[in-house]
């Protein structure tokens, strides 16, 4: 039986007594034509597959998204907090120092030049008045016994003195190294901060950038399953999926 070519074979292909002989050349390899199946319109298959592929292809080239905008606000501040945190780290290594050399000359009974001044002067300033006194009493000091009496008791007064700032000193020290401690604390605290600035950047780089595979890998699946069925029925549409994913990882 010949089919006029005016004759739509979608709608002869559920009529009684119609074969796939009768149906030669209008369906696929000769077979009845299912009007409820996506070949009875190869044009709006072709055409849904197309427009799938033009997305993931898009999608493809595209690349993943930027950053959200606060990421690259934060990054900014990255030279600042590193050269802050350097800087106090430099300032406090530095005073530390300073603290353990002026901790380490009191540990020794060491004054400084400027303490040794004011310990001179103030040594001499009593010998002065007590000679002074001897004087104006008619007593000669270098030829009077007593003398050496009030020589021992400046001598005791110049020692403590001389104590007093030794310890000024060795608290001085202590005071040093506890601020420059401080500061290289609050200097490793800049610099931990721009560390982890960059580490929550990149971990969302990573992420996004995982986020963006597997998108593509779904839409790859997804178009190559489209095609899998539209050609080779539900083996074909397996292998399509499958192979769509492995092409969408490549991409990805």
């Amino acid at each position: 039986m010949a089919l006029d070519s005016d004759i739509n074979p979608d709608m002869l292909a559920s009529q009684p007594g119609i074969t796939s002989a009768d149906l030669q050349g209008y369906g696929s390899s000769g077979n009845l034509i299912d009007p409820a199946s996506s070949g009875s319109n190869p044009w709006l298959t072709a055409g849904v597959l197309g427009a799938g592929a033009l997305g993931v292809g898009a999608m493809a080239l595209g690349g993943p998204q930027p950053l959200p905008p606060q990421y690259g606000q934060m990054q900014q501040s990255v030279p600042w907090l590193n050269s802050t945190g350097q800087a106090l780290t430099a300032q406090g290594s530095g005073l530390v120092g300073q603290g353990q050399e002026a901790l380490a000359m009191g540990q020794k009974g060491q004054l400084t030049p400027e303490q040794a001044a004011q310990l001179k002067q103030y040594s001499g300033g009593l010998n002065n008045q007590a000679r002074q006194m001897y004087m104006s009493m008619g007593v000669n000091p270098d030829q009077d016994t007593s003398f050496l009496s009030t020589s021992a008791d400046i001598d005791a007064k110049v020692n403590a003195m001389a104590q007093q700032q030794i310890q000024t000193t060795i608290q001085l020290g202590l005071g040093e190294i506890s601020g420059g401690n401080s500061l290289i604390s609050q200097g490793l605290g800049f610099e931990n901060a721009a560390n982890q600035v960059l580490l929550q950047a990149g971990q969302a780089q990573i992420q996004q950038d995982k986020d963006y595979s597997s998108s593509l890998s779904s839409a790859f699946s997804a178009i190559g399953t489209m095609f899998g069925a539209v050609l080779g029925g539900p083996a074909g549409a397996a292998a399509g999926g499958a192979g769509g994913k492995l092409l969408g990882g490549l991409f990805g």
